[in-house]
């Protein structure tokens, strides 16, 4: 009872007491334009490139600090398909470092922006083998069938970086968080985006899980679970319901569904 009237005084705080219908549910971003620098490519909210030069692990991280970014960990599937087709439009027999290791823990690996909870980890098949006893830094590569491999961190490769997208009026307009609801402008609390989530994670209510997506590369939209045992789960998507609406789902447990939007 408390999580709902969080949610309801927050919607009745953003949308001005205004009830969505399907007709004019709000739009994912479109009121955003989202640019990169050149040599840089758009997909979601984030920018990506693969770095000229080849670099060791540690000055991989370095050289795309040095370029206004990040070395990248894909979290999904998709993210990680974007980033191998955009090294392979590069070297179409690329190997390309990214921010995942197990140097503190053999066998326990970490990718960065992923603390906290599983790592997500698409390895080759047979892999990780580390090899010679010292395979510590992963890489994505055409030989691994453009899937995760353990490699040797001295080893010199190009690297995959990321920074955030520059959009139009961030600054200035604030977000808003618009939920679905039936044609009577009842917000649906069983029905939700399946099957698209970049990550998961326990959340103190829908500001901070709609901050996260915000701030997330990829992410379009989010659902808010609640578990048996009470507590809610922000789950980040990757895609919106317009975009795939077989997905969009009734569930028999409580989940809404929202998306983050400005102005």
């Amino acid at each position: 009872m408390a999580f709902m009237s969080e949610f309801f005084a927050i919607v009745v705080a953003v949308l001005s007491m205004r009830a969505l219908s399907e007709s004019d549910f709000c739009p994912s971003r479109s009121p955003v334009k989202s640019s990169c620098p050149p040599e840089w490519q758009l997909w979601g909210s984030a920018c990506y490139r693969l770095t000229s030069s080849k670099y060791n692990w540690e000055d991989a991280k370095t050289a795309c600090q040095g370029m206004g970014g990040k070395m990248a960990a894909p979290r999904s599937l998709e993210e990680l398909n974007f980033m191998a087709e955009l090294a392979r439009k590069v070297d179409s027999q690329y190997r390309a470092w990214i921010a995942c290791n197990d140097r503190d823990v053999e066998g326990t690996w970490e990718c960065d922006g992923q603390e906290g909870g599983e790592p997500f980890l698409v390895w080759d098949d047979w892999q990780p083998d580390n090899v010679g006893g010292d395979q510590d830094c992963a890489q994505i590569s055409a030989y691994n069938n453009d899937r995760m491999d353990d490699a040797h961190c001295w080893e010199l490769l190009r690297v995959v970086c990321v920074r955030h997208a520059a959009c139009a009026h961030l600054s200035t307009q604030p977000h808003r968080y618009c939920v679905s609801t039936d044609t009577h402008g009842r917000i649906l609390n069983s029905t939700c985006l399946l099957d698209h989530s970049i990550r998961e994670f326990i959340t103190k209510g829908v500001v901070a899980c709609g901050s996260a997506c915000a701030q997330e590369p990829g992410c379009r939209s989010f659902n808010i679970k609640k578990t048996e045992g009470g507590k809610k789960v922000c789950q980040l998507n990757i895609s919106t319901s317009s975009e795939d609406k077989d997905k969009f789902q009734e569930t028999d447990y409580f989940c809404m569904y929202s998306e983050v939007c400005v102005g």
